[in-house]
């Protein structure tokens, strides 16, 4: 059973708990991936826990989780923008391959296709051919605005899936922090009603 007398003491004080030894095995963040900092991960535990401020030994494993789950929450939008940069190339290619494309006999699609993948490329790896190809872009009407709009085409199985696993856990989320606060109330209307009852 985890001893809850340093942590009563720091909540009076109003400075910020510690996880207890008994639960630190728990809270090791064992599930980072390469490039993700250990740091920000404590960072974060640690805003939870000061905010949550757990009092018995299942509100501090509901706490550890939801501290998963938001790390994981963050996880996933910062991947949905790597995503993001990722299809850039690609919607540059299918913007390319639209413009360059039109009007021409099908037996000419191959070398324009051809010749758009190695623009998007060519984008991708210099700068200077970047503002060149953009500009170009923009003559002919598409913006940074259509461009993002031609990035969101192209990455939408993507985004679905991380909006999926974004609202699940989010869900899983609020369902644990609900059943703190329901607990906590409990906790609080049980003396109430007993004096109410040893008066009778």
């Amino acid at each position: 059973m985890v001893n809850f007398k340093n942590s009563q003491t720091a909540r009076e004080c109003g400075r910020s708990l510690t996880v207890p030894a008994e639960l630190i095995p728990f809270s090791d963040p064992s599930f980072l991936l390469p490039g993700e900092s250990s740091q920000d991960f404590e960072a974060i535990r640690q805003m939870m826990v000061d905010d949550i401020r757990p009092e018995t030994n299942i509100e501090w494993l509901w706490t550890l989780d939801i501290v998963e789950l938001s790390w994981e929450i963050l996880r996933y939008r910062r991947l949905k923008k790597r995503i993001l940069d990722s299809h850039r190339a690609s919607a540059i290619e299918a913007i390319l391959q639209r413009l360059d494309g039109e009007g021409l006999p099908a037996v000419a699609l191959p070398m324009v296709r051809t010749r758009a993948r190695q623009t998007a490329a060519e984008w991708r790896d210099s700068r200077e051919a970047a503002i060149e190809i953009e500009a170009r872009l923009d003559r002919h009407g598409f913006d940074p605005i259509n461009i993002n709009a031609e990035v969101f085409v192209q990455a939408r199985e993507s985004f679905d899936m991380f909006d999926r696993l974004i609202q699940s856990a989010q869900n899983r989320r609020i369902i644990l922090l609900r059943e703190i606060s329901l607990r906590r109330e409990f906790a609080r209307r049980v003396p109430r009603v007993t004096k109410t009852l040893d008066r009778l």
